[in-house]
Parts: C-alpha cells; sequence; structure tokens
C-alpha cells in the first residue's frame, strides 16, 4: 500500500508531499523522504558504484526499513518522485511498469 508521495526539486527543495496515513506518521514520513534524498544523491553521482547507467531513470529500491520501502524516480530536470510503500511483496517490477 502506498503511503506516501513526495515530489522533490532540483535543490533537494520539497514541491509535494503527501501522506496517506494518520497525521501522527506525517512527520516520520518526512524524514524518510528526506533520507532517501541522499540515496539519490549518492546513486547519482557515483553511478559506477551502485551499477546504474545515465540514462536510467527509474532508481529502484531506495531505502529499505523494517515497516517502509522508499522507491524514486528522476526526471530528465531532476526533479526527484519519491514513493514510501508498506507492501513487503511488492516487486521491483511492479513499481517499475507503473
Amino acid at each position: 500500500m502506498i503511503i506516501s508521495v513526495a515530489v522533490v526539486g532540483l535543490q533537494n527543495n520539497p514541491l509535494y508531499i503527501q501522506s496517506f496515513t494518520d497525521g501522527d506518521d506525517a512527520l516520520k514520513l518526512h524524514y524518510i523522504v528526506h533520507c532517501s534524498l541522499d540515496v539519490i544523491d549518492e546513486r547519482v553521482n557515483n553511478p559506477k558504484k551502485t551499477g546504474s547507467t545515465l540514462n536510467e531513470t527509474y532508481l529502484g529500491l531506495l531505502y529499505p526499513s523494517e515497516n517502509y520501502k522508499v522507491y524514486g524516480y528522476l526526471t530528465n530536470t531532476k526533479v526527484k518522485f519519491i514513493l514510501v510503500t508498506t507492501d513487503e511483496d511488492l516487486k521491483d517490477a511492479d513499481i517499475r511498469s507503473q
């Protein structure tokens, strides 16, 4: 189940953050999105370490934790889409095809 969606700008400024849970989790999800930005920067700045190519816009699983999985997508204009889910059985191909 998708519990949060975020759109982050070129300078890592949040353009849109929406959580689909109770109000208590909103700050926690904001923190998770912020932590995943470090992973995105690492993958974009060091593409040879992670094995991704420069043309690859789907970043895959960014930040797994006990309760959540965070996936990322990077546009050509360096705008980042971040998706936080709770599904443990969700496959990478399912996210990529959406």
